[in-house]
């Protein structure tokens, strides 16, 4: 602890200082649930875990994948590193057919 007190002062720095992120972003993805790729009113249409709490979701389309109608559900179970489910959830009161996986953006800040 001295040492770290030392060096401290002679860099200027605190001793026992957080160590600060950069903001990180980027896409996940997951495979429809069902074999068929329809997904009937309020069913979960797809899932996947993710190992970053305090992140921001958005549904993500690029004409082949994912995206609208599906609405992302997002459940954090702990602290950081703990899982963290996304799931891609069929919002309208029709049965949709999905190709490709289910895609959303993700900023962790």
């Amino acid at each position: 602890m001295f040492l770290s007190l030392l060096l401290s002062a002679l860099t200027l720095n605190p001793a026992i200082a957080p160590r600060m992120h950069a903001p990180t972003e980027g896409i996940v993805q997951a495979q429809v649930l069902s074999p068929d790729s329809s997904c009937k009113p309020g069913a979960i249409c797809a899932s996947t875990t993710f190992y970053t709490n305090g992140c921001f979701f958005n549904n993500f389309w690029n004409s082949s994948k994912g995206g609208t109608p599906l609405t992302i559900d997002v459940t954090q179970t702990g602290g950081n590193g703990s899982k963290v489910y996304v799931y891609w959830i069929n919002s309208t009161n029709k049965t949709i057919g999905i190709t490709g996986n289910a895609q959303a953006k993700y900023y962790c800040p």
